[in-house]
């Protein structure tokens, strides 16, 4: 669970060889904010994790809980892996997971009063492997085994996890996924960003069908976006990534707001009504939010859209962040009605302020 929360390396390619991300929380035992820190550093040879990594990382939980978290040391065949994580079983995934394999075994984490011993119940410094070790068996050996048992799928491949990742599995800090929703989200194009979304999503829904974030945190802190992204271009990729979790019917929308000046991003989960058979009749049907939005976006002129625009920049409203979009948009021609769904509600937040209406 405390890897979910910061990124497993960058989402684009790097030749940097470390990451660092810090996250500034409230401690509501210490009664006071605090700096949170993860550094992550690549071998030499093999460099940082890629998203891809996140995948394996999975299938290897996925693994470990099948076997029971019996032992530190997991076996497995390459084939249900790859299958697991909804890889085709072929020599082209068999190149791709050892690679993987060898940028997990060599990549070294640094937790900085920010990894969480569920068993003692405190924040702790950390810093480890992931794993000891990893043996992925050859060609000829596989073979040789396949030859004397007559069996196709052999598990002669395994990897042992370290100390500190076993503690936390064993003190119950892990959580399951839906594989088969993990595995549909893993197919869409542009993957890497969903599948990490849809992972710290997962861990917020627990409690709460409604998650909401600090929008470049989320971004940068957890997703692990470029930190030189311009505000439009982290929306651009989180619009994106939504708008993929919604097609996967995980979320049912998304959408943006501010709390005390800081830009915020809000998802509500997907959940299907379950209505008993005595209430059927009196049962309401409510409009979704988004719905909404979308009837009072079609009710709207161009030219009145940019005109209230047009005052809510000049008068400072909103936050920074969405008047910096606002203005990228504006620079680039796009109209409001063809926009990005943040610039269509910090015109309808402004327009319904000055109407005397709450926003829905």
């Amino acid at each position: 669970m405390n890897l979910v929360e910061f990124p497993f390396g960058p989402i684009s390619n790097t030749r940097v060889k470390t990451m660092e991300v810090e996250h500034e929380t409230f401690d509501r035992t210490l009664k006071r904010p605090v700096a949170r820190k993860m550094l992550i550093t690549g071998s030499d040879a093999f460099g940082l994790p890629r998203p891809i990594d996140d995948q394996v990382l999975v299938g290897m939980k996925l693994l470990t809980h099948e076997a029971g978290y019996q032992s530190r040391r997991v076996d497995f065949s390459r084939y249900y892996l790859c299958k697991s994580i909804g890889w085709p079983p072929d020599g082209r995934a068999y190149r791709r997971l050892e690679e993987s394999f060898d940028r997990i075994a060599g990549t070294t984490l640094k937790f900085k009063n920010a990894w969480w011993d569920k068993g003692e119940q405190e924040w702790k410094s950390k810093t480890f492997h992931l794993i000891e070790e990893v043996n992925l068996c050859s060609r000829d050996r596989l073979d040789r085994a396949r030859a004397a048992s007559g069996s196709a799928e052999q598990r002669l491949c395994s990897f042992v996890w370290t100390e500190v990742i076993w503690k936390s599995f064993q003190d119950g800090f892990i959580k399951t996924l839906n594989m088969e929703l993990f595995r549909k989200i893993g197919q869409g194009r542009r993957r890497e960003v969903p599948l990490r979304l849809f992972r710290i999503l997962d861990k917020r829904f627990h409690h709460n069908p409604v998650a909401k974030f600090d929008l470049r945190r989320l971004a940068v802190g957890t997703l692990g976006l470029c930190p030189t992204y311009s505000p439009s271009q982290m929306a651009r990729v989180l619009d994106r990534a939504a708008k993929w979790l919604c097609d996967c019917e995980y979320l049912q929308e998304m959408w943006y707001g501010t709390e005390k000046g800081t830009a915020m991003i809000f998802f509500r989960k997907r959940i299907e009504p379950r209505l008993p058979k005595q209430s059927r009749e009196s049962a309401v049907t409510i409009e979704s939010t988004n719905d909404q939005f979308k009837s009072w976006l079609a009710s709207q002129q161009e030219d009145e859209l940019f005109a209230g625009e047009t005052r809510a920049l000049e008068s400072g409203f909103g936050s920074d962040f969405e008047r910096r979009i606002v203005q990228e948009e504006r620079s680039k021609g796009t109209p409001l009605l063809q926009s990005r769904r943040i610039r269509q509600e910090y015109v309808r937040r402004f327009l319904d302020i000055k109407a005397g209406a709450p926003a829905n």
